[in-house]
């Protein structure tokens, strides 16, 4: 009797090991969950920044003169207009403007990666 009730003790004391340890499976899961998506949230964020960035440097600094539309052949009959090209002082102010921005996005993205080390700090 006394093996049967060792092995029964045993038994349940495994079972009891193993929700032990299956619920801390899960929290970590749990955790590992919050934190993907939280990575992802500042992921689309930090990649929103850079869209933006980039977009607001094209449109400053100007269209690629290489693009070429399609309808441009049909154009060529008309009377051309004077190309007007912007000074040098305009482009210069067009350029800074775009570093500064690149700049406070680069600053914005530090500050979101140094949150993100101290919230990932804090937990752990």
């Amino acid at each position: 009797m006394t093996t049967k009730s060792s092995i029964a003790d045993r038994k349940a004391s495994l079972n009891r090991a193993t929700e032990k340890y299956k619920k801390a499976i899960e929290n970590q899961v749990g955790d590992l969950k919050a934190n993907a998506g939280k990575i992802g949230k500042n992921a689309l964020i930090i990649g929103g920044t850079l869209v933006a960035g980039y977009l607001i440097v094209r449109v400053l600094v100007g269209k690629d003169k290489t693009t070429q539309l399609s309808f441009e052949k049909e154009e060529r009959n008309l009377p051309a207009a004077p190309v007007k090209r912007e000074s040098a002082i305009v482009s210069l102010i067009k350029q800074q403007i775009a570093l500064f921005l690149i700049a406070i996005a680069k600053e914005k993205l530090f500050q979101a990666i140094e949150q993100l080390r101290k919230n990932d700090t804090q937990r752990t």
